[in-house]
């Protein structure tokens, strides 16, 4: 199975995650917002970290259905923490 680089190269994701999230326009923004704080250095080290312990390392290719459930999650804690959820 083949993979692409995303969120500053820190991911692995599966062939097709990245369609996957073109047809889900209500992500876009959450997307953007998740590649955005990845270009820190302290979000990339959480990025790592995160996936490390979501796979058992690094360099796991993440699923299409994993990314769409990772931005949602986001989203959602966003709308919670803003009071708006």
């Amino acid at each position: 199975m083949g993979s692409s680089r995303f969120m500053g190269g820190v991911l692995n994701l599966e062939r097709g995650a990245i369609a996957e999230l073109v047809r889900r326009p209500s992500l876009w923004i959450e997307a953007v917002r998740a590649y955005w704080a990845s270009r820190s250095l302290t979000s990339t080290a959480y990025l790592r970290w995160r996936h490390a312990t979501a796979y058992g390392d690094e360099v796991t290719t993440m699923s299409a259905h994993d990314l769409v459930n990772y931005l949602s999650w986001r989203r959602e804690m966003r709308k919670l923490r803003n009071g708006s959820g």
